[in-house]
């Protein structure tokens, strides 16, 4: 039997009519009508992730798959979830925000499509653009459909990454989760040391607000505690003051609250759990 694990090529190898099964299942599988893209495309990819990059549901798949050569496979059916409006604007939202917030020195693009089209792997660039990437920059990656072998392949490089889909491909940012040197470290010597000393020196005790607004962004992955925090920002005046619960220390927030007029305080409470606190300063 034919299970999830298996690689396309396995599949296509043992059973070569089964192309015809891929390519009814979605019409995104038409590319392994041609042996050479079939090369490319199948050696990494699991029926599993095949699934996922089709948008179909990997038990219908399976279930094709297997009765062509004879056998049985009868699961629940997962539905898979369909993009709506309002999920595409969020996507393209929270894409944009990923240069200003991970990315302080822009992003590197690289549209694999022509690369795909040509017959070629496009690994090999990928991961040489990865290696060229300096500090603080992201990898746009523009792809003819979702690279979800590449998301373990970078994850274990120390890469996070944010997908969406627009126009018909795939637009993957690829960041570093805890870059070796942030926008902050580089920034001037006399603006570093006064933006750390006002993430420092704020003693609690110190502060008597008239309204306490509170934020959970721990278990949020990046960019969007960063989001969150900024977008609560326009609730924060003078007078109030916005505590947030975090899983770790937010070190870029800093310079991102001192360009709005905002100041913040970190207290470590454990290994996993941070409270910042961000008021506004006086004018």
């Amino acid at each position: 039997m034919i299970t999830k694990e298996w690689k396309v090529s396995k599949v296509l190898e043992q059973y070569p009519d089964a192309v015809d099964i891929f390519v009814a299942a979605s019409p995104h599988f038409s590319k392994l009508k041609n042996p050479v893209l079939r090369k490319v495309l199948a050696l990494r990819v699991t029926v599993q992730q095949a699934a996922a990059i089709g948008g179909i549901a990997v038990e219908d798949l399976l279930r094709g798959l297997n009765a062509a050569i004879g056998e049985m496979y009868d699961v629940v059916k997962t539905v898979p979830i369909s993009d709506d409006e309002e999920q595409v604007k969020e996507a393209e939202r929270v894409g944009a925000a990923i240069v200003e917030t991970v990315a302080p020195r822009g992003e590197v693009r690289l549209d694999v499509r022509p690369i795909i089209a040509s017959g070629s792997d496009p690994l090999k660039v990928i991961l040489k653009t990865v290696r060229d990437l300096k500090n603080g920059e992201v990898l746009h990656l523009i792809n003819s459909f979702e690279p979800i072998p590449l998301y373990s392949v970078l994850g274990e490089k120390g890469f996070e990454h944010f997908t969406r889909k627009l126009n018909g491909a795939w637009h993957v940012y690829f960041y570093r989760k805890q870059p070796a040197e942030s926008s902050l470290q580089q920034a001037d010597d006399s603006r570093q040391s006064e933006s750390n000393q006002s993430a420092i020196r704020i003693p609690h005790s110190a502060i008597v607000p008239e309204r306490v607004v509170e934020i959970d962004v721990r278990g949020l992955a990046p960019p969007e505690p960063m989001m969150k925090i900024l977008e609560k920002l326009a609730e924060v005046d003078e007078k109030t003051l916005l505590l947030v619960h975090h899983h770790r220390e937010p070190m870029m927030l800093y310079e991102k609250l001192e360009q709005r007029g905002y100041a913040g305080a970190t207290e470590k409470i454990r290994e996993d759990y941070y409270k910042v606190v961000i008021r506004k300063k006086q004018r």
